[in-house]
């Protein structure tokens, strides 16, 4: 087997791997949710999540920049009257960003479009591999959302950290019932004092609605 056949099985296990967990780990986070609910999929990738969100009955919006990972989500979902797609990046503004691939990336390989980031030092993508895209202020979208949220989603591979202080610092957490992040310290070199300096600020704040590393 070549190691680009390899990283493809691995990434192909992986993925499956975490997608098991994380239905385990929305049963009962969802299982309260009313038919009114608004939930928010950062880093929607190909919808397995935006799919459970969707069950509920409630309304969703569903963010995806990578445009491989974006026509899936679209393909899959159509016109689903409660589901608004965004080809955007979550960010802190609105602003054009590059998006970098994974480094084993070299065509239409879905399984590897998890991995895209804005961030071009995280270990397994490379820099000359990307594309530019959209990205949103995630915390503007909320406040001018005019809905409380009942459930923020984000797994946006390692860019969540800048994000969670925006929603912090400008008191928009306060708007939205549960945020469950994926953080990605492992995987950046120099984030796990970013995620230990969040944790510290979480806990002066008293801050019991942002869960991190749910997976």
């Amino acid at each position: 087997m070549t190691r680009y056949k390899y990283a493809q099985l691995q990434r192909w296990i992986l993925n499956r791997a975490a997608t098991a967990l994380t239905n385990l780990k929305l049963r009962p986070l969802l299982a309260g949710l009313k038919e009114d609910a608004v939930l928010i999929d950062c880093g929607a990738n190909i919808g397995d999540i935006t799919a459970r969100f969707l069950a509920t009955g409630g309304t969703v919006y569903a963010f995806e920049p990578d445009p491989l990972a974006y026509a899936a989500l679209t393909a899959r979902f159509g016109q689903h009257p409660r589901l608004q797609l965004f080809q955007q990046a979550v960010w802190t503004e609105d602003k054009k960003l590059p998006i970098y691939f994974h480094k084993d990336r070299t065509g239409d390989e879905m399984d590897f479009t998890v991995s895209s980031s804005l961030l071009k030092q995280k270990k397994n993508v490379k820099d000359e591999s990307q594309v530019e895209v959209e990205a949103i202020d995630l915390e503007f979208f909320i406040r001018k959302l005019g809905r409380r949220v009942n459930l923020l989603k984000i797994d946006v591979e390692g860019a969540e950290i800048e994000i969670l202080h925006s929603l912090i610092d400008k008191g928009t957490y306060k708007k939205i019932d549960l945020i469950v992040v994926e953080t990605h310290e492992t995987k950046i070199e120099g984030h796990d004092l970013l995620v230990a300096q969040l944790k510290q600020k979480l806990k002066a704040l008293q801050i019991d609605n942002i869960r991190l590393n749910w997976l």
